[in-house]
Parts: C-alpha cells; sequence; structure tokens
C-alpha cells in the first residue's frame, strides 16, 4: 500500500509535469506568427504599452518553485530525498548541466555540490529572497541557525540555467517514482 506521501509525491510530480509543458508551449505560441495579435490585444487590455515576452522572470520563477520547492519537499516527505539528489547528479553529466563556477557565487558558504546548489536555491526560494535582473536571477540564503553564517550567500543563474536545473528535477524524480520508466536522466 503507498503512503500518504508516495501519492503527494506523485500529485506535485504530474502538476510540475503541466508546468513543465505550460513553459514548453508558452514558448512556443511567443514565436508563433499567428498569435502575436492575440499577445498585443491581452497587452493592451492589461493596460501595457508594449507586449511582453510571454517567457519572463515570472514564468521561471514559477516553474523553479513548483520544481525545487514544492515537488522537492514531497519528495523528502516520501523519503526520496536523497536518491534524487543521486540521480539529479547523474543527470546533470548526462544533460552537460554543470555546477556554478566561482564568479556566480558570492558570501562564505562553499557550493561544491549539487545538494549545495539545490539547498541554496530551494531556500531563497521558499523565504522570497530573490533579485530578478533582465536576464538572470540572484538567489540568496542564510543559515541563521547556531549563527552558523554571517551574511547571506547569493547565487546568480540565467533563466536559461534555472530553468534547466528545475526541469533536471522532474526527470530525475520519474525512475523513483515509477522504476518501470526508462526516462532517467532526459535530455528533452
Amino acid at each position: 500500500m503507498q503512503s500518504i506521501h508516495d501519492q503527494e509525491v506523485k500529485v506535485r510530480y504530474h502538476v510540475a509535469k503541466l508546468a513543465l509543458f505550460n513553459v514548453r508551449f508558452i514558448h512556443r505560441l511567443q514565436n508563433d506568427p499567428n498569435t502575436q495579435s492575440i499577445i498585443e490585444d491581452e497587452a493592451k487590455k492589461n493596460g501595457m504599452e508594449n507586449p511582453p515576452s510571454l517567457l519572463n522572470q515570472s514564468t521561471f520563477l514559477q516553474f523553479s518553485y513548483i520544481c525545487l520547492v514544492w515537488l522537492w519537499e514531497a519528495a523528502k516527505n516520501a523519503k526520496l530525498g536523497d536518491d534524487l539528489l543521486k540521480e539529479f547528479s547523474k543527470s546533470a553529466n548526462l544533460r552537460s548541466l554543470t555546477l556554478p563556477d566561482k564568479a556566480q557565487i558570492k558570501g562564505e558558504r562553499e557550493i561544491k555540490t549539487w545538494k549545495d546548489v539545490i539547498r541554496l536555491l530551494r531556500n531563497a526560494l521558499a523565504h522570497g529572497n530573490i533579485k530578478t535582473y533582465e536576464d538572470s536571477f540572484r538567489f540568496s540564503d542564510i543559515n541563521r541557525h547556531n549563527n552558523a553564517e554571517k551574511d547571506f550567500t547569493t547565487l546568480t543563474l540565467s533563466w536559461k540555467d534555472l530553468a534547466i536545473i528545475s526541469e533536471t528535477v522532474i526527470h530525475c524524480l520519474t525512475p523513483l517514482i515509477y522504476p518501470s520508466s526508462q526516462h532517467s536522466g532526459r535530455k528533452d
């Protein structure tokens, strides 16, 4: 019999897959000349002088929150956190996803593993410690437990890198909740 946590992670996984579909669909709509008039009309209805890009900061923040906080927490509750991190490292290699370099990291905390990256991103998203820029985000986190850290550590990621990291969480969870699936490390 499945535990309530196993059921919940599957429900959240499904929602994360729908969010991934939406990001990909929005990308296609944005590039379809037939939808330009709809986008322009909706922008006018919302009081915007110029139509915004459909893929914008909000799209990537929503998607990353679903994957790196909401889905990740369900995986941890289902006791899949450690396995998810192992799968993440394997999948990151398959996807040519590299750990952030030192120029992207500021602060006293060392970010040497994907676990470190995921933890900082998860905490920053959960606590709203994010600055948005034209084509990147700066995530900030501090461990205040027992004065472990004196100041915030920040990690700056491009929109694309954040999307790939978030999507990788979905693909890594697939073989853990559906063991007969052959989706581990997917590149799509």
